[in-house]
Formats: C-alpha cells, structure tokens, sequence
C-alpha cells in the first residue's frame, strides 16, 4: 500500500543521509520504524505492564516527558533512566530533529565563547 507522509524539509534531508549511510532508503527506514513502533506496543499491550515498567514504557515510546517520568521514578540522575530502560529492554527515545538542531547550536556557541575566552 502507498501512504503519503507530509514531513518537513530538514526531517527528509537527514533521512536520506542516514539511509545513504545504511544503503537503504526512506521508505525502509519509516517502514522498520513503523514495524519496531507496532512490535513494541503490541508487547506491551499483551505484558499488561504497570508501575515502574508502565513508566519506563510510556517514556520509551514518547508519551511521557524525561522529567516527569524521573520525578515518578523518584530518580534525580538521567543515567538511572537509561540503565532502567536498558535493564526492561526498552528502547530509548529519540530527540527530535529540531531539539538535536537547537542542542548542537547551543553546544557550538559555547565552544566559541570558551575559545574566545582562551
């Protein structure tokens, strides 16, 4: 079946440097997406999770902000949030493109303030 996706400009340039670094294309990478997205609920579903998994899940999947799933974790280091996704077998979430463009600006004017101050 052919499904039409309205997606930004800067979404699909990346896209198709990640799928020409994996010699492959954008229609396989949001297919293996879809797929691994669909697995994992369907999992999830059958699991009947709750409690700290529940959470752990809802964060993975990104319905559930880094912070408040910490605070209802009771965890203050973002390292234990990794490791607990790592230990349930959780993939982690992606940041999306816009917020990794803002992160990598922000880090590149830092480095130019420091080797300003040098």
């Amino acid at each position: 079946m052919n499904v039409t996706f309205s997606l930004d400009d800067s979404l699909v340039s990346a896209a198709k440097v990640v799928a020409a670094k994996h010699g492959t294309s954008i229609s396989a990478l949001v297919r293996t997406s879809l797929e691994q997205q669909v697995a994992l609920d369907s999992e999830v579903s059958l699991s009947g999770a709750s409690g700290v998994l529940q959470e752990l899940i809802d964060y993975s999947m990104g319905r559930r902000p880094r912070a408040v799933t910490m605070e209802a974790l009771g965890i203050e280091d973002y390292g234990a949030l990794l490791r607990l996704l790592n230990a349930a077998g959780l993939p982690h979430p992606l940041i999306p493109i816009a917020k990794r463009k803002a992160m990598v600006a922000d880090m590149a004017r830092t480095v130019r303030a420091h080797a300003e101050k040098a």
